[in-house]
Formats: C-alpha cells, sequence, structure tokens
C-alpha cells in the first residue's frame, strides 16, 4: 500500500473535525501528543483495482494553533488573520515499489505485482506551503508540494471545501465533515508516476504512456469522530477519487487499475 496517499486522506478528513472538536473545547496552547491505530483498506497503489486491508499506527503532535507534525510531515501556520490562516509545509513523498512485499501489518489483500518492470519510485522530499479559510461550518483549503530531492521533482496539491457540524450519539457530541476535493499536478509529477517508456513497456507488458499536468482526480471525503473520553476519540472516514485527465486515461490505470478509488477506515486516538 502507498502510504502519501493514505496518509494525507487521514490527515486532510481528520483535520476538519479535529478542528471542529476543538473549537467546542476551547483552543490548547502548549503541546498535544496524539497516538492512534485503526484499519485502513485502500488501493495497493493509487490507480490499482485490488485492495489491502493493513493495521495502521500513527503518531501526530501540534503545539499551539501553529505547529503540527506527524508521519506525513511538519506543518507551520506563519499567519493566523480573522478566518484565513497560511503556511509551509515540508512533506515527505514516500514513493512507489514496483514490487512491495506484503507487509506484517496487512489483515488481508495481496501486495500488487501489477508493477513489475516499470522499476520504483524513490522518496521524495517536498516543501510547499497552504492557505486555508474557515467561516462559519464552511472550512476550505489549498495546498501545494514541490519535490526537491528524490524520485521526483514535480509540483502536486489539493484543494478541497467540507462542511462541519455536529449531532449526538447517545447523549454525546459527534463531529462531522464532509465536502468535495480536487487533486493536480504538472507533467514532472504526473511522469514520475504514470508514465510508461518503450524499455518499461517491454518489461512490464503494459502499453507505452506520456503523461501530461493537470487536473489528477475529483472525489468526495466525509468522517466522523467521536469523543469517547477526555483523552480518547473515535475516528471512522470514507474517501472517494476519480482519476481523470493524463492519470485517469494512463495505460497503468486503464490497463492494471481502475479510475475508481476508495479508502475508508476507523481510528482510535488518544491524545494527551
Amino acid at each position: 500500500m502507498n502510504l502519501l496517499p493514505t496518509l494525507s486522506v487521514i490527515v486532510s478528513i481528520a483535520l476538519p473535525t479535529a478542528a471542529l472538536a476543538q473549537d467546542h473545547r476551547g483552543h490548547n496552547e502548549g503541546l498535544q501528543i496524539t497516538i492512534s491505530g485503526g484499519i485502513v483498506s485502500a488501493p495497493s497503489y493509487l490507480g490499482d483495482d485490488d485492495y489491502q486491508t493493513t493495521v495502521f499506527p500513527n503518531i501526530s503532535l501540534s503545539y499551539g494553533e501553529r505547529l503540527k507534525a506527524s508521519l506525513r510531515g511538519i506543518e507551520y501556520t506563519a499567519i493566523i488573520r480573522d478566518n484565513w490562516s497560511a503556511g509551509g509545509i515540508l512533506a515527505y513523498d514516500f514513493g512507489r515499489e514496483e514490487d512491495p512485499g506484503k507487509s506484517d501489518l496487512t489483515i488481508s489483500g495481496d501486495a500488487s505485482t501489477d508493477l513489475i518492470g516499470l522499476g520504483d519510485v524513490d522518496g521524495t522530499i517536498e516543501i510547499g506551503g497552504f492557505v486555508e479559510y474557515g467561516a462559519g461550518p464552511i472550512a476550505s483549503r489549498l495546498e501545494l508540494r514541490q519535490g526537491v530531492d528524490g524520485g521526483h521533482d514535480g509540483l502536486h496539491g489539493e484543494a478541497s471545501v467540507s462542511y462541519r457540524g455536529l449531532f449526538d450519539v447517545f447523549a454525546a457530541p459527534a463531529f462531522f465533515s464532509v465536502g468535495p476535493k480536487v487533486t493536480f499536478a504538472d507533467d514532472a509529477y504526473n511522469s514520475a508516476y504514470f508514465d510508461v517508456s518503450e524499455t518499461q513497456s517491454i518489461a512490464s507488458g503494459i502499453s507505452e504512456y506520456d503523461a501530461g499536468g493537470g487536473i489528477n482526480s475529483y472525489g468526495l471525503s466525509a468522517s466522523v469522530m467521536m469523543p469517547l473520553s477526555e483523552h480518547t476519540s473515535l475516528v471512522g472516514f470514507v474517501d472517494y477519487d476519480q482519476l481523470t485527465g493524463d492519470v485517469g486515461d494512463s495505460s497503468i490505470v486503464q490497463e492494471r487499475g481502475s479510475q475508481d478509488q476508495v479508502r475508508t477506515g476507523i481510528f482510535i486516538n488518544y491524545t494527551f
């Protein structure tokens, strides 16, 4: 399973509900550490039509409103003005293995062998930034990341809007977030993951393809967070992407995978 898309989904979906819960409990100005454990079902690689179910551990920390860090990377909010905020990102793209071994954390599903012959895409250090705007129950975010060292040197990003609210479960508040999103990337990023050269085509049996930049996917994300105690919460999410443009038309997707990508998961978080 490719970790980066899954980590990105978990962070981007969970953040709106976590932010809404924080609004109701009051802001914490000190250090908070969250240890998470859960089960995630996701495609083995972006574009695959086979799924793996995996036990997924994570740890994240935040310091006040400005600093957040997790396995996905580090995010610092430099500007906070009324309903606006903006900041920088230092992230890591975990890349893609052509023949991944089965992880000890995998519960079901086999590691995909679809990409043998394409070679690995090495992990990449990325730098970038984000802008967020929130007004009442609406939260929006634009994020950009540029590869600077590793398997790709491209630019990619995501724009999303979510509606946040709460409802009661057994007389206790539960927080939800739901909304659309779109991802995009330039030629360099898409080429690293979706090009198939003549040599790769011979080795893999996948038709040659030259991917360009543009809109990569559009979709919908939803999550629910239910506090179980002062320090513990339960989070469930579902995420759907429809691959489109040059990514959706890639021979990797058309011949070995699917344009429909679904990720689901449930997590228990402990924050202290």
